[in-house]
């Protein structure tokens, strides 16, 4: 997607990686360091893992194993030539914010319906919905699920818990 070239006469939904709602939010805790963009950068809407050094985050896991959380749309400030016409993807080394709850705008690959789960890609973290407990071939859970339907690539609302979860370590 490059720099825009039309316009568009009604207001979207939402924009992909936004939050969503004024309700409480979560966000996954850094070190010192913050959370970095690997070398291939990462992709904001999208779920992403922070690797084995606690800084490096990639939109998939080290091992089949739950995302850290939701890569929000954030950096809303950065204007310059050498981003002119950037996607959704934060550059490697640019700082990255993880959402553990909380609403917020996503697009998934599958029809979305109120009350699914959503599940991430372990491939590249995109989203997919469905039936709790039923995890499609190449995803795993993320514990967020679906508030507000759509159609396949079309925006939703996918909505996270904002207290602790019972036996984790946040």
């Amino acid at each position: 997607m490059g720099f825009p070239t039309k316009i568009n006469y009604t207001w979207a939904k939402g924009f992909p990686g936004g939050i969503a709602s004024a309700n409480p939010r979560r966000s996954a805790i850094p070190g010192p360091m913050g959370f970095i963009a690997g070398t291939a950068g990462v992709a904001v809407a999208a779920f992403g893992w922070v690797q084995a050094d606690g800084v490096t985050v990639l939109n998939k896991p080290i091992a089949s194993e739950a995302p850290t959380g939701f890569v929000l749309r954030d950096q809303t400030g950065l204007i310059t030539a050498y981003l002119g016409e950037s996607t959704m993807l934060l550059p490697s080394g640019f700082n990255v914010q993880l959402m553990t709850g909380g609403d917020y705008f996503a697009v998934a690959s599958t029809a979305a319906t109120p009350g699914q789960a959503v599940y991430a890609s372990t491939t590249d973290g995109t989203l997919q919905t469905g039936a709790v407990g039923t995890v499609p071939e190449g995803t795993v859970a993320t514990g967020f699920i679906v508030t507000q339907g759509g159609a396949a690539g079309s925006t939703i609302i996918i909505s996270g818990a904002v207290a602790p979860i019972a036996g984790s370590n946040e």
